[in-house]
């Protein structure tokens, strides 16, 4: 079997030194298709790009027991590629002052143009407020086929209010958080002889 692949690889060596003497764009299509032919049959798979927006509180000395405002950004290209966009969020609030302890963590995507201007904030395509409390997790699902989502460089900003200790005494420390994750899928070519490695249709 080795040498027959040997043979192949010479085969199509010489192949590709011929069509270096053909005119300009013309040699390099052909040496395209022989490369191509050489390679196994691709598969479609899916290619994830994840966007990491969590936080956790803590704070140490003197304001170990109040509470800061924590606010993240992100801008999230959306092209013809995109099949899915999945949205991962809770919150965990641990500690409670009565009334007066008001933390939060607000969320919103927005649609925004191409140039990440003129963003859509009458009808953001993901919002929620978590009040007081833990928020328990949920994962949004927003489906190319179902949706019909519009392409754009859309806007990711969550904003929250809490507080975390870490003091060394069980009792006492306690750590406010929320988890936000969103999930871009592309469809990618996965070939045979990479497996490892998946091309995004938008590269090719």
């Amino acid at each position: 079997m080795g040498g027959l692949y040997k043979r192949s690889i010479c085969a199509v060596m010489t192949v590709l030194l011929l069509t270096m003497s053909l005119p300009g764009c013309l040699s390099l299509v052909y040496g395209r298709e022989i490369m191509e032919g050489v390679r196994g049959e691709p598969e479609i798979d899916e290619d994830w790009r994840v966007y990491d927006l969590s936080h956790t509180f803590v704070l140490e000395g003197a304001d170990a027991f109040s509470q800061i405002q924590e606010s993240k950004t992100e801008q999230i290209e959306i092209d013809e590629t995109v099949s899915e966009v999945v949205i991962i969020f809770k919150t965990s609030v641990n500690y409670h002052l009565g009334e007066s302890d008001q933390r939060y963590v607000s969320v919103q995507l927005l649609w925004c143009d191409e140039f990440g201007s003129n963003c859509d904030t009458s009808n953001p395509i993901y919002e929620v407020m978590a009040d007081n409390g833990s928020y328990p997790q949920e994962t949004v699902e927003i489906d190319r086929d179902i949706n019909q989502f519009d392409d754009g460089m859309w806007l990711l900003t969550v904003d929250g209010r809490g507080g975390g200790t870490n003091t060394g005494i069980s009792t006492l420390d306690f750590e406010d958080s929320w988890l936000l994750r969103v999930r871009v899928v592309r469809p990618c070519l996965q070939f045979p002889e990479s497996t490892t490695e998946c091309t995004p249709l938008i590269d090719l």
